[in-house]
């Protein structure tokens, strides 16, 4: 299939040829949903702790006589029902990850990649540098490109020039075509790719055995 191509003024200058099978995947929203819940899981740390009564800093020496008070039965200072004692059923450090598999993860970003050129979120750009750090050349290419809300700007390779002049854009965020994943693909509400970054995604995801490969034709790891 044919995508037009643009310029920094948002004119079309030509078109580019790309794969079907990236661009133009058939839909596949449990897929999507499974692989982004997934990787939200992944991120998270699971860090979380509370004490329970047993792990609380305080005498075991029982409050008041059981009976003949006039108050409610209680025991130590650690009960769960008094401020500053243990927490019932609280949070524990756990590992939330999830494993799914490569071809999974592949399929679905090609899924998400191709929900946004039918949706017509995807804009490829002939070239986009920038010499010196700018964000006003950042908010000027999207202003020009007509594009509104949460903007993913993906490049062929790490462009830190470009990354610090998108920092001060507003809903506008910088990843390179190696680092696209499905949560970032999927969030975005439009994408704009340089053409280098187009042809740099085909050599990872337009295979046939299922597995990314680099240009050399060695295997890399996908981006979680």
């Amino acid at each position: 299939m044919e995508l037009s191509v643009k310029n920094r003024n948002g004119d079309v200058v030509g078109s580019v040829d790309v794969s079907d099978r990236v661009w133009s995947a058939p839909s596949n929203d449990s897929l999507l949903h499974q692989i982004v819940q997934a990787q939200l899981a992944n991120r998270r740390q699971g860090t979380h702790e509370t004490k329970t009564r047993g792990q609380v800093n305080y005498s075991t020496r029982k409050l008041h006589a059981q009976k003949h008070s006039g108050r409610a039965r209680l025991g130590s200072r650690k009960s769960p029902t008094l401020v500053g004692g243990g927490v019932i059923f609280g949070p524990h450090k756990r590992s939330y990850r999830q494993r799914v598999p490569k071809k999974m993860r592949q399929q679905a970003l090609r899924v998400a990649l191709s929900e946004k050129v039918r949706e017509d979120r995807l804009t490829i750009l002939d070239e986009f540098t920038i010499d010196t750090p700018k964000t006003k050349q950042v908010v000027e290419l999207v202003q020009a490109l007509g594009v509104t809300g949460r903007t993913l700007l993906v490049t062929e390779a790490n462009e830190p020039v470009v990354v610090l002049s998108a920092r001060g854009a507003e809903r506008v965020e910088v990843t390179f075509a190696d680092c696209l994943n499905v949560t970032t693909t999927v969030s975005a509400a439009h994408i704009v790719a340089t053409r280098g970054a187009v042809e740099r995604i085909e050599s990872l995801w337009d295979v046939t055995d299922g597995e990314a490969m680099d240009a050399s034709g060695d295997a890399v790891e996908v981006s979680e």
